[in-house]
């Protein structure tokens, strides 16, 4: 058997360093990585493992949500691209890990619903956008993200201005912020599926990021 390949999914603009920082640290796993976008990919293309990475909004249309003001830039090929992707995924076992939108499309896809502008909510704390890891997460416990990173509580960055609402079916909690916003989800079954609301591929430095990634090449490598 070959090494085994992660299909690494992006935007056909912006996505290179989340591309570049992804492929480093599967590497690192012994996992190789292929970079796809909407001009780039088949739906067959060899892969044995999903990482769907963050970037511009999720199209409202693919989706049936509304059109929001904060919603400057979409890409429906990219939002098709992945759909197709995780079908394909999901029908053949192989693991998945989403980042940002990438979390945002797995809970959408298995049935649950966004908040399309965070700052319309009634926050008790403010609700920072930085790269740095100045945002504390609580993980949830019994967990397989807790299993992983082994704490309950982990200090992210945080990009992003939508979130997850309603929980998709087959998925469950796993991290939030004190806000109450979700900040991880999975798989409540045994297949590896994890989505990250912040971006783990930033902050190659910290430790956990170590250990999620490794988690997720240890899954694809089965």
């Amino acid at each position: 058997m070959g090494r085994r390949s992660v299909v690494v999914t992006g935007s056909t603009r912006g996505s290179r360093t989340a591309w570049y920082m992804s492929r480093f640290l599967l590497a690192l796993g012994g996992i190789e990585a292929h970079f796809c976008h909407s001009g780039s990919w088949n739906p067959r293309m060899a892969m044995d493992g999903l990482l769907i990475t963050g970037g511009i909004d999720i199209d409202p249309k693919t989706y049936g949500g509304t059109e929001h003001p904060s919603i400057v830039r979409s890409d429906p090929a990219r939002d098709a691209m992945e759909i197709t992707l995780l079908e394909r995924a999901m029908e053949e076992g192989m693991p998945v890990m989403g980042i940002c939108r990438g979390m945002q499309l797995i809970n959408l896809f298995h049935g649950g619903t966004l908040h399309p502008h965070i700052h319309d909510l009634e926050l008790d704390y403010p609700h920072p956008h930085t790269p740095l890891p100045l945002r504390t997460v609580t993980i949830e416990r019994e967990t397989f993200l807790h299993d992983i990173v082994g704490t309950p509580t982990l200090r992210v960055n945080a990009l992003h201005h939508q979130a997850v609402d309603a929980i998709g079916k087959g998925l469950r909690t796993c991290a939030h912020d004190r806000n109450g916003i979700v900040q991880g989800i999975e798989s409540v079954s045994e297949n590896f599926v994890l989505g990250l609301q912040w971006h783990p591929e930033f902050m190659p430095y910290a430790w956990h990021t170590r250990k999620i990634f490794r988690a997720f090449s240890q899954a694809v490598k089965g």
